[in-house]
């Protein structure tokens, strides 16, 4: 979230102050909702499937703040949360029943270069995380893609948090600002690696900002939510397109979360369906949602980054879609 709105959140927040600290004194996730009784009207596309509010920090003392993205590994049945002061979780959900009802801590890295120092500030910001080699029916094999604001690039990593490469810089980064910059990325079916900058680049129109192809370089002009302030958080595989995450924050405007559907079209068009819209405004308990991961194919999970802020809470959701539209 930009720094410069801290103060209106603050002020927008306040009435959550106290439930952030009593969350942040605790060292475990405590099952939640999202969907509170004032909510007159729930997302019909939605089937909630539980939410946790995260602490502060572990029992080890590891801080646990700033999330800015998450990522399933299937062959490890384990999540990686990456944070935006260059820390790299991996923890383990616990369902029960098919609900989300816990979830264990097991080890924390600081990313680092490939001679083994751990980035300073300005490189260590990272915003959004893939895996590769995560669903290959092999364990041990499993490469992260993140990419980064601050220094905008991509680099792979290994579970270790140690760089497996060069920072890599593809074009479709160009105008990219110091927070604008590769927030979402995904996995589609036809077109690869899939990277969503968050806000509209240098010399877009407003309320228009981009997706590229990693490997071939194709790109598409992606159309914002017309809510104040929307932003691209994260990307999803979703049927044989994408699952959006769009954050609008323009105090003193609610806030809203989207979730929308993406369809690519092979001639650099796309369409863009929106599935969801929640709001503060209209009773949803919401935070900065910044990271969005598939579990399967229509379930999902989302987590906030709580801008180490105590009047703001790391939520992480699962939440379940209907079959997608047909690309």
């Amino acid at each position: 979230m930009p720094h410069r709105h801290l103060r209106w959140y603050l002020r927008w927040a306040m009435p959550l102050l106290a439930v952030g600290l009593l969350a942040g004194c605790a060292r475990e996730a405590r099952q939640t909702q999202l969907m509170t009784g004032n909510v007159k009207q729930p997302a019909a596309a939605i089937e909630w499937c539980g939410s946790l509010a995260l602490p502060g920090k572990w029992q080890d003392d590891t801080p646990v703040g700033g999330l800015s993205d998450l990522a399933w590994d299937a062959d490890e049945s384990l999540l990686y949360l990456v944070s935006d002061r260059g820390w790299l979780h991996r923890v383990r959900p616990r369902f029960r029943e098919g609900e989300l009802i816990a979830l264990d801590p097991l080890k924390t890295y600081v990313l680092r270069d490939d001679d083994g120092d751990a980035f300073e500030a300005r490189t260590a910001d990272a915003e959004s995380l893939i895996l590769q080699r995560a669903d290959n029916g092999k364990r041990g094999d499993t490469v992260l893609l993140i990419g980064f604001e601050g220094d905008t690039r991509l680099q792979r990593f290994y579970p270790n948090g140690r760089a497996a490469g060069e920072a890599l810089y593809p074009g479709g980064l160009r105008g990219a600002g110091p927070n604008s910059g590769p927030e979402a990325m995904a996995r589609h079916p036809r077109e690869g690696v899939i990277i969503g900058l968050e806000s509209p680049p240098t010399g877009s129109e407003a309320g228009v900002t981009r997706l590229f192809a990693l490997d071939s370089g194709a790109e598409w002009r992606y159309p914002l939510a017309d809510e104040a302030g929307s932003a691209l958080t994260a990307l999803a595989p979703y049927g044989d397109g994408l699952l959006a995450l769009e954050r609008a924050f323009a105090p003193p405007a609610p806030l809203v979360i989207s979730l929308r559907q993406v369809s690519l079209a092979s001639n650099a068009r796309l369409e863009v369906k929106t599935l969801a819209r929640l709001s503060s405004g209209e009773g949803w308990r919401l935070d900065n949602f910044e990271g969005l991961t598939a579990l399967s194919d229509r379930r999902f999970l989302m987590i906030s980054d709580d801008n180490f802020s105590l009047a703001q809470e790391t939520l992480l959701s699962c939440f379940e879609l209907p079959p997608p539209d047909a690309e």
